[in-house]
C-alpha cells in the first residue's frame, strides 16, 4: 500500500506527534529496556493504572452508533480505562484539520480504502507487529480475505479488522409472488439471475418493475475478481490496462442491462430507491449493513431476503471482497501504557465473546469460527433472514489498496453508470476512465 505523503506543515506534525514521540508511545521512539518490561507487564494485565484511549473514527459514526457497537462492551471489559470516542462532525474534524489542531488520538477506524486514503497518506500509521506477539493475538483465527492485505503490507501490521461486509444478492418477495417467479437459492449463476430478471421486467398498470439491477458502488468496491484499483508497482490506473475489467463490465453491469427495459429504468430512477423505496425493483446487489442500520426501517415496509452472490464460472466458489473495517493504533499514542492498553482492546474486539455478540446484532463478523458466524443477525428483528448466504462463498482475495483508493474509484464509478444507462460503449468508459484517472493521479501525486 505504497503511496504519497499527504502534505502537512512539519510543524503541525511534529505538535501532533510530540507526545508519543516524547514519552516513547507507539512511535517507537524509545524502545529501552524498561519500556518493554512495561508493555509485557500491562500484556499479562499488571501495573494497569490509569489510561485514557482516545478513539477516531473516519466515518462520522455517531457517539451512540460507538458506544452500541464498541464502547459499551470496551468499558465493560476495561473498567480501568477510560474511552474517550471523537465524531468526526464534518468541516475541521478530517484527518488534516485535526492534525494542524494538534489533537491526538490513539486508535483510528475506518472502512478498507478510507483507512488507506485518510491515514496512512499522512504516515500515521504504525507497525503494531511487536504488540500483536506480546499480547498472544493470533492472527490465523481471521478469515484469511479480511486480514490478507495488512499481513502483506510494506507498513508492518498497520491495522486489525473488527468487522466486515460483503455482497449478495437481496430480493423482494412480494414482486416475485406477484408474479409467480420462484425465489432464487443459494448457488445460483448470474446467467439464471439474468433469466429470473427477464420474467419480472414489465409493466403491471401504471408500475414498472424490473427483475435485477447492480449497484456499481459495492460492485466495484467489492468486485469478485479483485482488480486492483491502481497497479502496486508503476502507480498507473488498471482500468484499460487489466483484462479483467472488460469481464467486470460484460457480465456485472452490461449483461443486466440487456434486459429489456432495465436500461430505460436506470436512466430515470435511482436503483436504491427502486428497492427500497419504490418496491419496483425485484432483486438488488446488497449489503448486509442494509439490515443491520441504513435501511432497516425501510425493509420492514415488504416481505424479503437475500442469497449468495453468483460466482464466476472460472472462480467457484468465490463471492465477493470483504468491506472491512480496520482499527490501527496510531503513532500519536502518548506512552507505551496507551499502546498496550489500546492494544488490548483491539485483542478484545477480535475475541470469540465480541465476535459473538457483534455478529448476533447484524453485523458481519471477521473470524472463522463456524460458531460464531452461526449467531450472524440473531438478535436483530430479521433473525429468520438467510444470514449465513454471505458465508455461502469464499470471500474474494483483497487485492493492493492505493492511498488514492477513494478518489480513483469514484472516477471509475461514473463511467460504469454511464455505460449501464447506454451513454457510452465499453471502450470509451476504458478509455475515459484511464484517461480521467492518470490525470487525477498526477495531481494527487504533486500535492
Amino acid at each position: 500500500m505504497r503511496g504519497r505523503l499527504k502534505t502537512v506543515p512539519l510543524s503541525l506534525l511534529a505538535v501532533a506527534l510530540l507526545a508519543g514521540c516524547g514519552s516513547g508511545g507507539a512511535t517507537g521512539g524509545d524502545k529501552t529496556d524498561n519500556g518493554n518490561e512495561d508493555k509485557g507487564k500491562a500484556a499479562e494485565g499488571k501495573n494497569k493504572e490509569p489510561v485514557e484511549v482516545v478513539f477516531y473514527a473516519q466515518n462520522g459514526m455517531t457517539p451512540a452508533d460507538f458506544d452500541n457497537r464498541y464502547g459499551n462492551s470496551l468499558r465493560k471489559k476495561f473498567p480501568e480505562y477510560t474511552i474517550k470516542y471523537i465524531q468526526n462532525t464534518g468541516k475541521g474534524m478530517d484527518v488534516a484539520s485535526m492534525l494542524a489542531a494538534g489533537t491526538h488520538y490513539d486508535v483510528y477506524f475506518a472502512n478498507v480504502g478510507y483507512f488507506e486514503d485518510e491515514f496512512i497518506s499522512y504516515n500515521l500509521q504504525f507497525d503494531m507487529s511487536d504488540l500483536i506477539k506480546q499480547h498472544k493475538v493470533d492472527l490465523n483465527r481471521y478469515d484469511p480475505s479480511v486480514i490478507s492485505g495488512v499481513r502483506a503490507s510494506s507498513y508492518g501490521i498497520y491495522a486489525l479488522p473488527v468487522v466486515t461486509d460483503s455482497i449478495g444478492i437481496m430480493y423482494n418477495k412480494d414482486i416475485l409472488d406477484k408474479f409467480s417467479v420462484p425465489y432464487p437459492k443459494d448457488g445460483i449463476t448470474w446467467g439464471e439471475l439474468y433469466d429470473l430478471s427477464r420474467k419480472l421486467t414489465r409493466t403491471e398498470g401504471e408500475k414498472s418493475y424490473i427483475g435485477y439491477a447492480p449497484f456499481v458502488n459495492y460492485m466495484l468496491y467489492m468486485n469478485p475478481l479483485s482488480i486492483p484499483l491502481v497497479d502496486e508497482k508503476t502507480g498507473t490506473p488498471t482500468i484499460n490496462r487489466d483484462e479483467r475489467w472488460k469481464k467486470f463490465y460484460q457480465t456485472l453491469l452490461i449483461a443486466p442491462t440487456e434486459v429489456p427495459g432495465v436500461q430505460d429504468y436506470l436512466k430515470k430512477h435511482d436503483v436504491l430507491n427502486g428497492f427500497f423505496i419504490d418496491q419496483q425493483v425485484a432483486m438488488l446487489g446488497g449489503i448486509t449493513a442494509f439490515a443491520a442500520n441504513s435501511r432497516g426501517d425501510q425493509l420492514s415496509k415488504f416481505n424479503w431476503d437475500w442469497v449468495a452472490m453468483p460466482p464466476f464460472q472460472d472462480l467457484p466458489g468465490v463471492g465477493g471482497q470483504p468491506y472491512t473495517q480496520y482499527f490501527g493504533i496510531t503513532r500519536m499514542a502518548k506512552t507505551k501504557n496507551t499502546a498496550d492498553a489500546a492494544m488490548e482492546m483491539l485483542k478484545h474486539l477480535s475475541s470469540d465473546e465480541f465476535q459473538t455478540e457483534i455478529a448476533r446484532k447484524g453485523f458481519m463478523p471477521v473470524l472463522k469460527n463456524m460458531d460464531v458466524r452461526k449467531e450472524f443477525g440473531q438478535d436483530t428483528k430479521y433473525k429468520d433472514k438467510n444470514w449465513g448466504s454471505y458465508f455461502y462463498n469464499k470471500l474474494a482475495e483483497v487485492p493492493y489498496k492505493s492511498v488514492y483508493e477513494i478518489p480513483i474509484s469514484n472516477l471509475y464509478v461514473a463511467n460504469m453508470n454511464q455505460v449501464m444507462k447506454g451513454e457510452i460503449d465499453l471502450n470509451t468508459a476504458l478509455r475515459l476512465s484511464e484517461e480521467t484517472a492518470a490525470k487525477k493521479l498526477q495531481e494527487l501525486k504533486a500535492k
